[in-house]
């Protein structure tokens, strides 16, 4: 996806860690809005500065870190410090219901947890693929 590429090009620019989430980094289709996830917290008051001024955004939810293309496509930030990232990918990835058993699991939240990999390992799982966290398959068990 074009616009995909364009908001990393600018994140890269602003000197941000910045990686895909949510639907998108699962390959479902469609694809509500670009979720992406950004190394390191700022307060709302700067994500309205950035949001506001960056030619990539028609308009923004002031207070949310959402904003809208010109092409309409609505994209939403989340964030998080290192030694969270892992859990924040994971949990931000989804599916929904498939995180919700991950987080039940012990060794959830437990920090640093700067990968995927290292989350995984705190909860006793080996890395599973966003595309592979389905609803169907919770925790590489099927459902009934």
């Amino acid at each position: 996806m074009a616009f995909e590429a364009e908001v990393l090009s600018w994140a890269r620019a602003s000197g941000w860690r910045l990686e895909r989430t949510g639907p998108l980094r699962r390959k479902v289709w469609p694809v509500p809005r670009l979720e992406f996830l950004r190394e390191g917290v700022l307060p709302s008051e700067s994500w309205d500065l950035i949001l506001g001024s960056c030619a990539l955004f028609v308009s923004y939810e002031p207070g949310r870190r959402e904003a809208i293309s010109s092409e309409g496509i609505p994209v939403k930030f989340y964030q998080v410090e290192k030694p969270a990232w892992g859990f924040a990918q994971i949990a931000h990835s989804g599916p929904a219901n498939w995180v919700d058993c991950c987080r039940d699991l012990p060794g959830w939240d437990v920090l640093p947890a700067e990968t995927e990999s290292a989350a995984f390992a705190r909860i006793g799982l080996a890395t599973i693929p966003p595309s592979e966290r389905r609803p169907d398959i919770l925790l590489g068990t099927k459902t009934e």
